[in-house]
């Protein structure tokens, strides 16, 4: 019989539908089943009516289904005792086996084979939730796994999954019994994610598939839980993260009471039109029915999938741990991979006490706190001399997998306490640690326990001649256990972690001087010699005797440097870690000299030592922990007044007033609000400010707080109706979105404000549980426009027409009208701003769902197709002068962009000669120069949204010098003073050649190529015409860069935001994205002066904002280098991580307060659009 693995290559494979469905159809009686004892066994007609389960195979088979599965689904012994059979398990699989097998051979011939595959369900105990232990239910699913196998079966499947741990035992069992016999069969394994978006426990898919990833399966999928329409997410994500084939079982919908009877909504058409999405879109290779699935449904999707060839994927598995809720990829470009250490015994005298005092609850409490300081794993150690280890570590770990969010590493010096620890784990862990110090067996041992697992482990550099303390000994024993654990004993060296000891250079003593030195230089050798291995260390050690206030400054400071040498991951306390630019200059300078050892001698005599020295610095130091009266004469008046003026001084003096008069109530709905829609009327007739907008709004926020005690409880007595709203998936750009809620919610409306990076599963699950009446999607990316236009299908997909509202710096009118509205079968609105989006509110809960065509806001009175006043700008547009497309930025043109027809560019421009080649880190940059750089347009009209309007230009010049620049100069001096915005850069040159409408780069020995798009007509122009080219025989040169103001800009706009600090929010914000744009000019200036095109540059900085000097900055993204995937590769050239930037899921910059740019220098390069 061909092997069922290799048809996966050729063609979609397709399995049956539901047993219990179909034997339901067959009206049995409980006599059928054995009698009254027997009710809901399926298993037990294997011998009372085999000939009903036979009929089930057969009718599936009848249909042309290449797959049958065995009726063993609640086949262990476990499950078979709750009917008093629990000693028949094994012979009761071995018949389903047997009988499948006879039915399948029948129809089995040459040209279609038809396999059996042994089912192995969830069974009703969880181990997870402690019904039962993780040892009894393997060896269960070894009773089950015997019968089946000797029954005859072509492979097994583990399905409808609802809890790791189960499947994890199911697996251990599977393969335990594949080892003892030395022979196997494919393996399949199925999770089953609720319509909730989680398996049962709560896990996403993301965690389920990192924890099933290191075991040995042939397939990975889903099935049962939910019909087709809503797996669509889950099952795109596993086909985009795995290289395993992939299996798709859904109900046929979710099921009703109908007439008494369990009803399905998926018809037989709609549920393969669904499966055939899956397969040819997404990439399925098998696919198949549960619950609620008929013959009839399997028969059109067997002749639907015989027109469809199996879809090429190339995803890759993510390193990465996972708890029984989220996943944890091992890479933080922007940081290190956080492993919070006080859970600790051996370190942590808290643990320690609890731990004595057997208070869990305590211990559980300790881990969240780690997990609330940022750590993203948990180290979890109970080595405590004259304790029981083992139980201890039941004890824990079965209370933190559930109470704790963050994946576990579990930490000993006895294997046997980490597998006590892995025993209650359902997502994927790290073993703390193996080395050689016992020999080699105890080294393959926790090996083994990390397959056996599917864990990953660190390995310490320890042998059987002790601690490595030199590089080159370090090294060794590195590469020993690199060839043994991966060429032996088969684990990927993405699941190893080397741990090259961080011992203490604090003790004085001669050999622990180059402690630090020699660990940092092992850690740069194991990256660069050991491919795909990970690095770790336990920081503190480093520090070991000095006083708290110092151990903070060397640990930090170390951290810094071994992460700089690429260390991947460290045991810290989050909480005690700092970042270099909050250290004083002369604590750094002796600490990095104390680390590297620089000590300085007369002869054989010290005559300076920095561990004195720093010992001296920190003796005795402890670790670092306008009014405005109310105007109107009435007190109805005056609270208006209070919300149009922004002013909360005196306003809860006034609302307590009111209260004499007034309930709560009618004070927000009849006074406040009132308020708030005059500042709606000013903005929109250009009146008022948006910052002021956002002062009426904090107002508004404190008398609804205020008020809130004195309001009966009558849930959403005082919501006019609720929008949920989310920045789309992979788009981190949350300003425009925080706008919206903060009009929509000081208006009256109830606000579901998701957050960033929201999946459309999210999203609708929002509107689901709360009734919302309109669903806000916002984003900023191109890519972004593309999300909500699959996320449009797909709520079409489901049939639902919730109204949806638009929006975003990257979407327009036309783009939206033409584009968008005519695919989505709901309403469809685009809103410029927020107050766009409280209009349209308005008119939805008015029950009149019409835009206004003209302005799609009250008080505008212009169409908005082009932004005609350069106000209307922010960003790159503003500093251009150019006007918004009607398509989004970056959007393909319609013709023709890949012919190769050149431009009439020069080809023998000068070449000029770089400072360097390579990349290099600038991080001692001047806040002050980066400042000379704003656009002071972009950042007061498009950022803050001081637009003159109608008003004179000297009124107008008034306000800017008595209102604006104040704020201005005061949140520049604040920036300075704590250090909200630190600048850094990565630039660099290289090498490169045009090939037609190619750029290569040349870097050392690789080259990266970036392709662009050529405009269809025209004057044909192209990217990489402003290059040398291959066949001119001359080697050019271009730069990159990379520029950010650093992470901490972000946290503190979300820290102001979540405050209610509105106005300083958009003030902060608006300053700290300008300020990462002028780092850019900035630093393109600086790169001219190095190839010495500088002499072109304009004197009038407005004038080099509109590019009157030579060359360009080309952003990926615009017109002329579209693809925003290109970031990839501008990585890999800069690097950086170095300066704390990451490359998202969608390639943006993360913090977004960072841009980069491919420059060039040659004098006719120019911005251009494609189309």
């Amino acid at each position: 019989m061909p092997n069922l693995l290799e048809t996966l290559k050729e063609r979609i494979v397709v399995f049956d539908g539901a047993m219990g469905t179909n034997l339901q159809v067959q009206n049995l009686s409980l006599d059928d089943f054995g009698g009254p004892r027997f009710e809901g066994c399926n298993e037990n007609l294997l011998v009372t009516r085999p000939d009903a389960v036979e009929k089930v195979h057969a009718g599936f088979l009848d249909v042309g289904c290449d797959v049958v599965e065995t009726n063993s689904f609640n086949g262990t012994p476990v499950d078979f005792a709750e009917y008093g059979i629990g000693d028949k398990a094994y012979e009761m699989n071995v018949l389903a086996a047997q009988l499948a097998k006879r039915v399948a051979s029948d129809y089995s011939t040459k040209e279609k084979p038809r396999w059996v595959a042994g089912s192995m369900g969830p069974g009703r105990k969880l181990p997870t939730l402690g019904h039962i232990s993780y040892a009894e239910l393997r060896d269960a699913y070894g009773v089950q796994v015997r019968g089946l196998l000797d029954g005859g079966v072509d492979l097994l499947i583990v399905e409808t999954c609802q809890d790791l741990l189960q499947t994890k035992a199911a697996l251990a069992a599977i393969f335990s019994v594949f080892e003892e016999r030395r022979s196997r069969v494919p393996v399949i394994a199925q999770v089953t994610i609720e319509v909730f978006g989680t398996m049962l426990n709560g896990t996403e898919i993301a965690a389920a598939l990192t924890a099933l990833s290191p075991f040995p399966i042939d397939v990975v999928g889903m099935n049962c839980g939910t019909g087709p329409k809503h797996m669509t997410e889950s099952i795109r994500y596993i086909c985009e993260n795995t290289p395993l084939p992939v299996s798709v079982l859904p109900n046929a919908g979710l099921p009703s009471v109908v007439e008494g009877k369990m009803h399905y909504d998926e018809t037989p058409e709609s549920f393969t039109t669904q499966l055939v999405h899956f397969a040819n879109d997404f990439g399925a290779n098998i696919v198949g029915g549960c619950c609620g699935t008929t013959p009839a449904h399997l028969r059109l999707v067997v002749e639907a999938m015989q027109r469809i060839t199996p879809k090429q994927r190339n995803a890759k598995l993510l390193p990465a741990a996972s708890s029984i809720y989220f996943q944890q990829p091992y890479v933080q470009d922007a940081s290190f991979l956080i492993v919070g250490e006080r859970v600790n015994a051996s370190g942590s005298k808290k643990m320690r006490d609890l731990l004595n005092a057997g208070d869990w609850d305590g211990l559980v409490a300790l881990g969240k706190e780690q997990e609330r300081e940022g750590a993203h794993i948990l180290d979890v150690n109970v080595d405590f001399v004259g304790r029981d280890g083992e139980t201890d570590m039941h004890e824990l770990a079965s209370r933190l997998v559930t109470n704790v969010k963050i994946p576990l590493m579990f930490d000993s010096t006895e294997w046997q306490k980490m597998e006590a620890g892995l025993q209650h784990a359902g997502g994927k862990c790290i073993l703390n640690s193996t080395n050689y110090e016992d020999g080699v067996p105890r080294f393959l041992k926790v090996i083994d326990l990390a397959k056996r697992y599917g864990a990953s482990v660190v390995v310490g550099t320890i042998d059987e001649d002790g601690m490595a303390r030199t590089t080159e000994g370090k090294i060794k024993i590195a590469k020993r256990a690199y060839e043994q654990a991966t060429k032996e004993a088969g684990l990927p060296a993405s699941d190893i972690f080397f741990d090259s000891l961080a011992l203490p250079i604090s003790t004085g003593i001669e050999e622990d001087r180059r402690n630090a030195l020699e660990t940092i230089e092992a850690i740069k050798r194991i990256k660069a010699e050991l491919p795909g291995a990970f690095t770790i260390l336990g920081v503190s050690n480093i520090s070991f005797g000095l006083n708290p206030a110092s151990r903070v400054v060397l640990n930090s400071v170390f951290l810094h440097d071994a992460v700089e040498a690429g260390l991947d991951s460290a045991i810290v306390n989050a909480s005690k870690i700092e970042p270099l630019n909050r250290i004083g200059e002369q604590e750094l300078k002796v600490a990095r000299e104390l680390i590297y050892d620089q000590r300085k001698f007369e002869g054989d005599v010290c005559v300076y030592d920095p561990l004195t020295e720093f010992t001296k610095l920190f003796e005795g130091v402890k670790s670092k922990t306008a009014k405005k009266a109310s105007k109107g004469e009435t007190v109805e008046e005056r609270l208006k007044n209070h919300i149009i003026d922004g002013e909360k001084i005196g306003l809860e003096d006034e609302l307590r007033l009111g209260l004499e008069k007034y309930s709560a109530l009618d004070i927000i709905n009849n006074i406040l609000l009132d308020g708030m829609k005059v500042v709606g009327d000013l903005f929109g007739s250009g009146q008022m400010q948006l910052p002021f907008v956002l002062q009426s709004a904090e107002a508004m926020k404190a008398a609804v707080r205020f008020l809130e005690p004195f309001m009966e409880k009558k849930g959403g007595a005082t919501a006019k109706g609720t929008m949920v709203l989310a920045t789309v998936k992979g788009d981190v750009h949350d300003i425009g979105k925080n706008l919206v809620d903060i009009i929509l919610t000081n208006n009256g409306y109830k606000v579901l404000n998701l957050g960033i990076k929201q999946p459309i599963e999210s999203i609708l699950q929002a509107y689901d549980e709360h009734g919302a009446d309109a669903i806000g999607m916002s984003g900023l990316l191109v890519k972004s426009t593309l999300i909500m236009k699959e996320n449009l299908e797909l709520m079409n997909e489901r049939g639902i027409k919730v109204p949806v509202v638009l929006g975003g710096a990257a979407l327009t009118r036309r783009y939206v009208e033409e584009d968008l509205k005519s695919l989505y079968q709901g309403q469809l609105f685009y809103a410029r701003d927020a107050f766009a989006g409280l209009h349209t509110m308005d008119q939805l809960v008015a029950g009149n769902g019409q835009e206004d065509e003209e302005t799609g806001r009250s008080g505008d009175a212009v169409k908005l197709e082009f932004a005609d006043d350069v106000e209307d700008l922010v960003g790159e547009e503003a500093k251009l002068g150019i006007r918004k497309p009607a398509r989004p930025r970056g959007m393909r043109a319609t013709g023709n962009t890949t012919h190769t027809v050149r431009s009439q560019v020069d080809p023998d421009a000068p070449i000029p000669t770089p400072p360097f080649y390579g990349s290099r880190v600038v991080e001692d940059i001047k806040l002050d120069d980066v400042f000379a750089f704003i656009n002071e347009t972009a950042l007061f009209k498009g950022q803050w949204q001081f637009k003159q309007g109608r008003m004179p230009i000297d009124e107008y010049q008034k306000l800017v010098q008595n209102k604006v620049r104040p704020i201005y100069e005061e949140l520049k001096e604040r920036s300075k003073r704590e250090e909200l915005l630190v600048p850094k850069v990565v630039y660099g040159y290289f090498r490169c050649q045009s090939e037609g409408n190619d750029l290569v780069v040349y870097d050392e020995d690789k080259e990266v190529r970036f392709t662009f798009p050529r405009q269809p007509a025209g004057k044909h122009l192209c990217l990489a015409d402003y290059f040398a080219s291959k066949e001119s025989g001359r080697m050019d040169v271009v730069a990159f860069h990379l520029v950010t103001v650093g992470r901490r800009a972000s946290e503190y706009s979300q820290e102001l935001f979540k405050s209610d600090n509105y106005s300083d929010y958009l003030y902060f914000h608006g300053l700290s994205v300008e300020s990462a744009e002028a780092l850019a000019e900035l630093w393109h200036k600086r790169i001219r002066e190095e190839l010495g095109i500088a002499g072109a540059d304009s004197p009038d900085l407005s004038r080099l904002f509109r590019q009157e000097y030579q060359g360009s900055r080309y952003s990926f993204g615009y017109p002329a280098c579209p693809d925003l995937e290109d970031q990839a590769k501008l990585f890999t050239l800069l690097d950086p991580a170095r300066i704390g930037v990451e490359l998202s899921e969608e390639f943006q910059l993360e913090p977004e307060q960072s841009t980069s740019a491919i420059i060039a220098h040659h004098r006719q390069a120019k911005y251009f659009s494609i189309e």
